[in-house]
C-alpha cells in the first residue's frame, strides 16, 4: 500500500467534516422521522445477539447451537458457469459448513469483519484466519469473500466522515484478504443516512480503487437494501467500481412490522405493498445491470403473535426469526402444522393456534416458494441468487437439491 500523505487541503477537508458531523449530530434525532432506522434486519439482530457471547472457537458455537455432526448426501452437480450462486456464512454457525455443497456455490462471504467505526479496525474477525471453511470452499473452486459490516446511522456517520479510519480499514482488509488468498469483499453498511450519501459514495470508490491496486483480481461487492428508503446508493457514480451487487431481498416484514407478512413477498398486492419484483425494478431503473445483481433470499422465517388467523393481521408481539431447520424440525415434522401457501407473494406460512384463542403466524421460504423465485431469476437473466444464511438448513438437503435442480450445469 502507498503511504498516505496529508496535504493542507486534506486537513481542511477533515476539519470541515468534523464541523459538519457536529452540526448533523444536533439535528439527526429530530429530522429522521422518514428514515429506515426502525427497520432492524436479521443480520443486525444476529450480530447484536452474538456479541453477548465471548466465544473464540467454532466448537463453542457448535455447543451453543447444539449442533450434531450428521453426514448428509448431496446430489452430484456443479453450478452453471453463467450463474452466481452466493451465500453468507455467519461465524456463529460454527462448523455447519461441513454440510455445505460447495460445488453448487459460485461464492460465499464470511460474515464478518465487524467494524469499529471510530478507528476503522475490527471489533472482531472471528475465525477468519483459522477456519477450515475457506480451504473447503477453495478446494471446490468456490470463491471466498470477507463481509465488512457496520450497523446503525450513528456508527455509519462516524466512520464515513473519518478518512483516517477508512485508511485503516482498507489497509487491514488488504492484509486479511492476502492472508487467506481470498477473492474480495462484500460491503454491508446498514442504516446509512441520506446526508451521508456522498461520503458513502466516496468510500466505496476509494476502497475499490485501493484494493484493486493491490490485486486487480479482487472483486468488490455491495449489499443493497430491499427498500432504499433514504436513497443512499448513487449507482451511477459507484457502478464502475462494483463487480456485483447483493440485494438483501428479505426483511420486508420482521421484528419492526405492525402487521404480519412474508419475509420476501414476490409481487406487490393490496395486502403486501412492497416486494422482490418492485425492488429489482427500482435498482434496475437506477442503473444496476441485472447481470451484476445477486438476489439474496432468506433461509429463515418471521413469527409473530396475533389475535386473528388471517394473514396480514395486526401484530400483538414479535416472537423470533426461526431458521429453516427449526421450522422443519419443530413445526412441520414434530408438531405437524400444515404448510399453507400465498400465491400472490409466493410465500409459505404456518398458522399456529395458541391457547386463549390467540394465534402465531410464521412466514418462511421453502422449496415451493424458492422454486418460483429461482425461475424468475433465470427467466429475467438476473446474475444469480444469494442465501442468508448458509447453515440455516443444517441437516436438511432439499434446499441444496433445489439449487442443483435449477442452477446445475448438468
Amino acid at each position: 500500500m502507498k503511504k498516505l500523505f496529508f496535504t493542507i487541503s486534506t486537513l481542511v477537508f477533515l476539519i470541515s467534516c468534523n464541523n459538519i458531523h457536529q452540526s448533523k449530530q444536533k439535528n439527526k434525532n429530530v429530522t429522521k422521522s422518514n428514515d429506515s432506522s426502525n427497520v432492524i434486519s436479521d443480520r443486525q439482530l444476529q450480530s447484536q445477539k452474538n456479541e453477548t457471547y465471548n466465544f473464540n472457537t467454532e466448537e463453542q458455537w457448535d455447543s451453543l447451537n447444539k449442533r450434531v455432526d450428521k453426514k448428509v448426501i448431496h446430489r452430484k452437480g456443479k453450478v452453471h458457469p453463467n450463474t452466481k450462486t452466493f451465500g453468507w456464512h455467519i461465524y456463529s454457525n460454527g462448523s455447519s459448513y461441513k454440510n455445505y455443497n460447495f460445488s453448487m456455490l459460485w461464492g460465499l462471504s464470511y460474515f464478518s469483519y465487524a467494524l469499529e467505526p471510530k478507528t476503522g479496525s475490527y471489533k472482531s474477525i472471528h475465525q477468519w484466519k483459522t477456519t477450515s471453511l475457506i480451504d473447503s470452499a477453495k478446494a471446490k473452486d468456490c470463491k471466498v469473500f470477507l463481509s465488512v459490516s457496520n450497523f446503525g446511522r450513528e456508527n455509519n456517520s462516524i466512520f464515513l466522515e473519518n478518512r483516517k479510519a477508512q485508511k485503516t480499514l482498507i489497509d487491514s482488509i488488504s492484509n486479511l484478504l492476502a492472508f487467506r488468498s481470498a477473492n474480495g469483499i462484500n460491503i454491508d453498511f446498514e442504516g446509512v443516512l441520506k446526508e451521508d450519501k456522498e461520503y458513502l459514495t466516496k468510500f466505496i470508490i476509494e476502497i475499490s480503487k485501493s484494493l484493486k491496486q493491490d490485486n486487480p483480481n479482487y472483486m468488490i461487492s455491495l449489499c443493497l437494501y430491499a427498500i432504499d428508503w433514504n436513497d443512499v446508493f448513487d449507482i451511477q457514480a459507484i457502478d464502475p467500481y462494483i463487480d456485483f451487487y447483493t440485494l438483501m431481498g428479505y426483511d420486508y416484514y420482521g421484528s419492526f412490522s405492525k402487521t404480519t407478512g412474508p419475509v420476501t413477498p414476490f409481487k406487490t398486492s393490496q395486502l403486501f405493498r412492497n416486494g422482490l419484483e418492485k425492488s429489482v425494478d427500482y435498482y434496475n431503473d437506477k442503473g444496476v445491470d441485472l447481470s451484476k445483481l445477486i438476489i439474496g433470499l432468506p433461509y429463515y422465517g418471521a413469527e409473530w403473535y396475533t389475535n386473528k388467523p388471517e394473514i396480514g393481521a395486526l401484530v400483538s408481539r414479535f416472537k423470533s426469526h426461526p431458521r429453516y431447520y427449526t421450522i422443519k424440525d419443530i413445526y412441520i415434522d414434530s408438531l405437524k402444522i400444515p404448510v399453507q401457501f400465498d400465491k400472490k407473494s409466493a410465500s409459505s406460512y404456518l398458522i399456529i393456534k395458541d391457547s386463549n384463542k390467540k394465534y402465531r403466524q410464521l412466514f418462511f421460504e421453502d422449496t415451493t416458494s424458492l422454486s418460483i423465485k429461482y425461475d424468475w431469476v433465470k427467466s429475467n437473466k438476473i446474475g444469480g441468487i444469494g442465501i442468508w444464511a448458509l447453515g440455516y438448513d443444517d441437516g436438511y438437503t432439499e434446499l441444496w437439491d433445489l439449487l442443483n435442480e435449477k442452477f446445475s450445469e448438468q
